[in-house]
């Protein structure tokens, strides 16, 4: 409540008589204004489900154009960074992709290879050849661990140098050693078959495909 003063001055034989009067003034209307409206924006991405993914070798092929595919058996997409390829001394991780169920990535040892779609391994990894050889696929760096090594593939003779660790997991064998006449293109896992891999002609292998 707001108070109002109002003087007044009288002279009244020579003195000086001051009156304050109040005066309630009424009250300042006040507005209420409404709420600001807000809006509530989600931004929400599905996550990928990795869990289920299981990656394994699926084709191997010979020549200084060659790759290695691994492809995802599992029931779900998966992320496959974190893989390694190991062949005897040379080490490649895989870069962070997303594979659905069914698809594969290629790790390529062409050096013109598009890197858009392909893993180049250029320099990263050696040549393989159909004489003989290794490749291993570990869930880890850990390469002399056999619970990082989820898949192994030796073929032309045995021994090679991740091949303990690969008969520790459980997931090879001496007698799976793929036998090579030396003039093959390439290998095929056949995880269901009676043999490790079976080969590719190197007719088949001279112009490959897009990975996929």
């Amino acid at each position: 409540m707001a108070i109002a003063g109002v003087f007044v001055l009288s002279s009244c034989a020579g003195s000086a008589t001051t009156t304050t009067q109040a005066t309630e003034l009424p009250p300042t209307p006040t507005t209420e204004l409404p709420p600001t409206p807000t809006t509530e924006q989600a931004t929400t991405t599905p996550p990928v489900v990795t869990i289920d993914a299981r990656f394994v070798l699926s084709t191997v092929v010979f020549g200084d154009r060659g790759w290695i595919e691994v492809i995802n058996t599992g029931p779900q997409a998966g992320n496959i960074h974190g893989h390694w390829i190991a062949i005897h001394p040379f080490y490649l991780e895989l870069p962070s992709t997303i594979v659905e169920v069914g698809q594969s990535v290629r790790i390529s040892l062409d050096p013109d290879a598009d890197p858009g779609m392909v893993v180049s391994a250029a320099g990263l990894l050696p040549v393989l050849v159909a004489p003989a050889g290794e490749v291993g696929l570990y869930s880890s760096g850990n390469f002399g661990d056999p619970n990082s090594i989820v898949d192994y593939l030796e073929w032309g003779s045995g021994g090679h140098f991740r091949s303990t660790v690969a008969i520790a997991a459980g997931i090879w064998d001496e007698t799976s050693v793929v036998p090579m006449e030396g003039n093959e293109g390439g290998l095929r896992i056949t995880p269901n078959g009676d043999a490790a891999a079976e080969p590719i002609a190197a007719a088949e292998v001279a112009a490959p495909s897009d990975p996929g």
